[in-house]
């Protein structure tokens, strides 16, 4: 006999397929929506390392296409398409390196 409930996609089967968000993950990664995003600079900063001064109303380019390919940010070669990145060494990656909509509130 045929279950009926396997006919139906649920947020619960979704949410237990590990394999299909590791691979949404870096497609999202490897072939990002944006190549990149602005900020604007709310109030005067430095930037640690570089000592770059940003005033406020400053735009901040973010190449969020760059962050994905940035071999400081990831620890498995990020010119190699590879889904399992998300479920070994590059789990707990930076949380800026991946950008795929900009960041910020949706």
């Amino acid at each position: 006999m045929h279950d009926s409930s396997s006919q139906y996609l649920t947020v619960d089967l979704v949410d237990s397929l590990i394999y299909l968000d590791c691979f949404i993950n870096e497609v999202l990664r490897y072939s990002p929506t944006i190549d990149g995003t602005s900020r604007s600079v709310v109030v005067d900063d430095c930037v640690p390392k570089s000592g770059i001064r940003l005033y406020k109303g400053d735009q901040v380019l973010i190449p969020t296409s760059a962050l994905g390919r940035d071999t400081r940010l990831w620890n498995i070669d990020p010119e190699q398409f590879y889904p399992e990145r998300f479920l070994n060494e590059d789990k707990n990656h930076h949380p800026c390196a991946l950008l795929p909509f900009g960041g910020g509130h949706r």
